[in-house]
């Protein structure tokens, strides 16, 4: 595969982006709908193919992360892990080869239809690539998926009728031990996931390129903590309120007075210890009692994005210290009240989502913290 390296300007849309080739930019057809917070960073090397398309003439097969490519094409996932089955290099799928690719269930489809070698057992196996990943944890999806939710049930519903069904996640980064379900990303698919796990064979596994991406040169089977998610997957943690203040203006914000707002935006940090999604709702609702110093701010600026941390500790005052230490400025005093913070709302001139250092900050939270606990867990 003859691949182009681009350096990433920025998102259009879910399906397209903007990269500079050499010393021109162009735009690139992305068949990946994620989030890709973590990957798709202003200045990161992306590794294109041409298209045949006059309006997108790039197609965005994968991202350099530490040097090796991480794969964003997620038909090619689907190619790659067929190949293997047929190899029986597919750690739990070594006595199968594949008998169909996309197989019509119901109304919809699946990944593959395998078939037991030397057995008239078949299997229905969904694909799901996962590119949200830290040191050792890695999790799926990195944005709401009711498709994929959509999937576990119905490879259950074939369970429940004697057909044998399965997920394989593939993860992209040869470095990581454990999988779970982005439990705090996606509570319904963390449920389906629960709800189906004794039923349905899931897999998961790390896979390595080359840098050609022509060859696969590691793989490795991840374990699956289930009893630590079931533990740790519950209505509580911290979250972040990403706001936009599109001019300057002057804003009365209860018992501290009026506080001018610089154009640019806020990230507030707040936590729900008994009712985590409950208190992010009401923030949200157009008609309330002003009750906290957010529910003012909130009239007056562009909500642009909730991001949970789902914890059983008490994260939010080390949220707001490490986002103290990234942030242009501060609004002193606000919603620290009750802490010797000195502040929980904290000023960026760029958007946070594009900053390396803020994301590095939110997958500490997501993914290196937990593995923490996982491991201890294990030990425990």
């Amino acid at each position: 595969m003859s691949l182009i390296p681009a350096t990433f300007l920025e998102r259009l849309n879910r399906f397209v982006v903007r990269v500079k080739i050499e010393d021109k930019t162009a735009l690139a057809y992305l068949p990946n709908p994620g989030r890709l917070w973590e990957l798709l960073i202003p200045g990161k090397t992306l590794l294109l193919s041409k298209s045949n398309s006059a309006r997108y003439p790039y197609t965005v097969i994968a991202c350099l992360k530490k040097d090796y490519p991480v794969l964003l094409h997620t038909h090619l996932t689907n190619h790659y892990i067929a190949w293997l089955i047929e190899k029986g290099r597919i750690p739990g799928f070594e006595k199968f080869r594949v008998l169909k690719k996309e197989p019509r269930v119901n109304r919809g489809r699946l990944d593959l239809l395998l078939e037991k070698k030397n057995s008239p057992e078949k299997l229905y196996l969904e694909i799901k690539t996962c590119t949200l990943f830290g040191e050792k944890l890695a999790l799926f999806p990195d944005a709401e998926t009711k498709r994929g939710t959509r999937h576990l049930y119905e490879l259950l519903e074939l369970k429940k009728k004697g057909i044998s069904a399965g997920c394989l996640f593939v993860v992209m980064s040869p470095e990581v031990e454990y999988f779970l379900p982005a439990y705090h990303i996606d509570f319904e698919f963390t449920k389906a996931f629960l709800e189906t796990f004794d039923e349905i064979k899931f897999e998961a596994l790390a896979i390595k390129f080359s840098p050609s991406l022509e060859e696969i040169v590691e793989i490795k089977k991840l374990k699956i903590p289930v009893n630590f998610l079931k533990e740790e997957f519950r209505n509580s943690g911290a979250y972040l309120l990403i706001l936009q203040i599109e001019k300057n203006q002057s804003v009365e914000v209860g018992n501290l007075g009026k506080i001018d707002f610089r154009e640019g935006f806020y990230i507030y940090v707040g936590s729900g210890r008994k009712n985590l999604k409950e208190r992010v709702k009401r923030h949200l609702r157009k008609t309330k009692k002003k009750r906290w110093h957010i529910d003012y701010l909130l009239e007056k600026a562009h909500f642009f994005k909730t991001i949970l941390i789902i914890s059983s500790d008490n994260l939010e005052c080390l949220l707001a210290r490490d986002l103290s230490k990234i942030a242009d400025d501060l609004i002193f005093a606000f919603g620290s009240s009750d802490c010797k913070c000195s502040s929980h709302l904290f000023y960026f001139k760029e958007n946070p989502l594009h900053s390396e250092s803020f994301i590095n900050i939110l997958n500490y939270y997501r993914l290196e913290k937990p593995a923490e606990k996982i491991e201890r867990f294990f030990i425990s």
